[in-house]
């Protein structure tokens, strides 16, 4: 069977992997991409020039030209509502099953099996449940009973299936399918990758936490499901030789929990891949041994997220129970090494006010290897720790809270969610100084500082010297560099005639739609009837 993923903004590792699986399994894969020049949900938004360029039409003809059988979207809450638009505007032209799959979807199932473009929801993980889907559409009509899956029959009868146990063994799984991004992503610039899936921690703030309460009870939970060493070098190697990429972004929530994991991996890296890679990790996870193994490795950034600096909101609000001592001696720690890092920080959390600003914006100017500062705008996603405690406090209204479970909430690297004018203005005159940080030596920093002359960016553009300072960070960041190339590429795509994304493609009047979809069983089965 066909099956064609239809993705925009950046590489999808889930899809990857589960292109690997589905191939090894004997079905054939495609991908749709727009990379959304600018408005990619991940880096940049710049709506003028994203509406110059949308290729909203260009996406639909790239799906139906692959002759799917089955077209999937993996989709997170900031990409839903894009997700559906796609789909209504496919289906317009052809009567194939649609799935949506992805964190958006396991966390609001209900949600999305709703919407008249969808079909099937696709309840977590997706290798073993795609394949078995596949191989049931090559036999004949859709098994509607199989776990993992909500379904919609023709008649629009929704049918809600158990879960599925979760993949116990992460080496068991193929590699990631890079071939398929390869026409749509230049791989080479940088290399994205994960060592394990899940988080240690709970924070009440991250999709990840909400997919683990929805997760917990099934069988072969773990907050953790690591590859060995070994398994991740294998890859690393193999595709080196294959892209010769220039570094290697883990993009896993934190590196790794184990310290013996991380120092068995350092020592065999260096001899076997050695190129320069950035990881992600937490306060409570960065230890002198293993910041100086990761350095002699090749390790060139730790981005740690710190994320409030006040005690009692940090512990209240966001579930981060580790203290400010624990927070300075993370710090003291990557100084000490010399290990450049960087760390993201939330404004606008409930409760937060100046003085605990003020106050991190004094650490932030007193550190030397500290090479970014990454200021966000808290988004409120579905289904969340931090949207009860903004309900209670009368940050979120009831109303509020149903559009952020329809993805229509905004993005965390745009504007965050709605706020009042004044508080607006405050947290950006601090997301635009803790930006600043990023250019300027240490002792301009301290000068800001100390004379509060950053209080001058409440009065000056905030969008304008916002994308300023994006773009200078091009010249003096690997990752703002990679995706500067990147951008750059995919720009010269869309007037590469022979390329999928060639801006002038157009979208070819059709006809009368294909006969409707018969993939579905028209009613019930005897034995589904009884399963309710």
């Amino acid at each position: 069977m066909r099956v064609t993923f239809v993705m925009m903004g950046w590489e999808n590792l889930s899809i990857q992997y589960i292109s690997s699986y589905l191939k090894q399994r004997g079905h054939e894969v495609q991908l749709a991409y727009d990379q959304s020049l600018f408005d990619d949900k991940n880096y940049l938004s710049m709506p003028f020039l994203a509406k110059i360029l949308d290729q909203g039409n260009n996406i639909v003809k790239q799906t139906i030209d692959t002759k799917p059988d089955l077209i999937c979207f993996s989709v997170m809450s900031v990409t839903h509502q894009w997700a559906l638009k796609t789909a209504q505007e496919v289906k317009k032209h052809i009567n194939v099953p649609v799935v949506f799959g992805g964190i958006h979807a396991i966390i609001c199932p209900d949600e999305v099996i709703e919407k008249e473009q969808v079909d099937i929801v696709c309840l977590g993980e997706g290798e073993y449940a795609l394949a078995e889907l596949l191989d049931s559409m090559g036999k004949g009509p859709i098994d509607t009973s199989i776990k993992g899956f909500y379904f919609k029959s023709a008649e629009g009868e929704i049918i809600k299936n158990e879960k599925r146990a979760l993949i116990a063994d992460m080496d068991a799984m193929p590699f990631p399918d890079k071939e398929l991004f390869a026409p749509f992503i230049p791989i080479k610039n940088y290399y994205l990758a994960v060592t394990n899936r899940g988080c240690p921690f709970s924070c009440s703030y991250c999709s990840v936490s909400a997919q683990d309460a929805v997760e917990q009870e099934l069988e072969n939970f773990k907050k953790v499901r690591e590859r060995s060493v070994d398994n991740v070098l294998e890859e690393l190697r193999t595709n080196k030789v294959k892209y010769n990429y220039n570094w290697i972004d883990f993009r896993n929530p934190v590196f790794s929990p184990s310290k013996d994991w991380i120092l068995e991996f350092c020592i065999k890296y260096k001899e076997q891949v050695n190129v320069p890679f950035r990881i992600f990790s937490h306060p409570l996870l960065i230890r002198e041994d293993t910041s100086i193994a990761l350095k002699e490795a090749g390790c060139f950034a730790i981005q740690m997220g710190l994320e409030s600096y006040d005690p009692d909101i940090r512990n209240k609000y966001l579930h981060r129970k580790e203290s400010n001592d624990q927070i300075n001696k993370a710090i003291r720690i990557m100084e000490k090494v010399g290990i450049t890092y960087s760390m993201d920080y939330i404004l606008n959390i409930p409760g937060q006010e100046e003085p605990e600003l003020r106050a991190v914006g004094k650490l932030f100017s007193e550190l030397k290897y500290l090479y970014r500062v990454s200021p966000f705008l808290l988004t409120y996603l579905p289904k969340l720790k931090i949207n009860e405690y903004a309900m209670q406090e009368g940050v979120l209204s009831p109303n509020e809270e149903g559009n952020i479970n329809q993805g229509l909430q905004g993005s965390y690297m745009d504007i965050g969610s709605d706020m009042k004018k004044e508080r607006r203005r405050t947290m950006e005159t601090y997301k635009l100084f803790f930006r600043l940080m990023s250019f300027i030596p240490r002792w301009m920093k301290r000068m800001i500082h100390r004379t509060k002359a950053y209080y001058a960016f409440y009065y000056l553009p905030f969008n304008f010297i916002l994308r300023f300072f994006d773009l200078s960070m091009v010249v003096r960041d690997y990752d703002a560099s990679a995706y500067a190339r990147n951008y750059w590429w995919w720009f010269t795509k869309r007037f590469d005639p022979k390329h999928p994304a060639y801006f002038f493609n157009k979208l070819e009047a059709r006809g009368p739609k294909n006969p409707p979809n018969d993939r579905f069983t028209s009613k019930l089965s005897p034995a589904e009837e009884n399963s309710f």
